[in-house]
């Protein structure tokens, strides 16, 4: 069973579906790809990573080590990193449809699921004044180029 590079990418009818007013925030937890679970796969290599939106706003990713997510005890709550995707990178082809934002990724990120369930914990921020929509007219999705890596 080969377990190397893998797209992971939310999924825009169930994950992130809430309205979010401006600095509000929305968790999800990410399946790892189906083999890499088999085999107890918590850690990967995000070398890529796309954005697509209805709604052209600014937002904030942040990557958590486990499902905790903003919990006011900050020894249970692990950031990993936080990556912002400016309205003025997106673009829209010939006008119409999702907006794309530039990829984001500056540098890799090494990325740990310390609740050994391999997925990606992450989190959507709307930084905003417009709110996010619920639903159909609110869809996102990030996807994510990862590779297992052991340790």
């Amino acid at each position: 069973m080969a377990m190397g590079f893998a797209y992971i990418a939310t999924d825009k009818d169930t994950h992130f579906t809430g309205a979010l007013a401006e600095n509000a925030i929305e968790s999800e937890s990410v399946d790892m790809p189906a083999d890499w679970i088999t085999a107890d796969i918590e850690k990967c290599i995000i070398s890529e990573m796309s954005f697509q939106s209805d709604q052209n706003l600014d937002w904030e990713l942040i990557f958590w080590a486990n499902s905790d997510y903003n919990e006011t005890d900050l020894d249970n709550s692990k950031v990993i990193t936080r990556i912002s995707l400016a309205a003025t990178t997106a673009d829209q082809i010939a006008g119409t449809a999702q907006y794309i934002y530039d990829n984001p990724l500056a540098q890799s990120i090494e990325y740990v699921d310390e609740d050994n369930t391999s997925k990606i914990h992450v989190s959507l921020l709307n930084r905003s004044a417009t709110g996010k929509n619920a639903g159909a007219t609110g869809e996102v999705v990030l996807r994510m180029g990862c590779t297992p890596y052991f340790s």
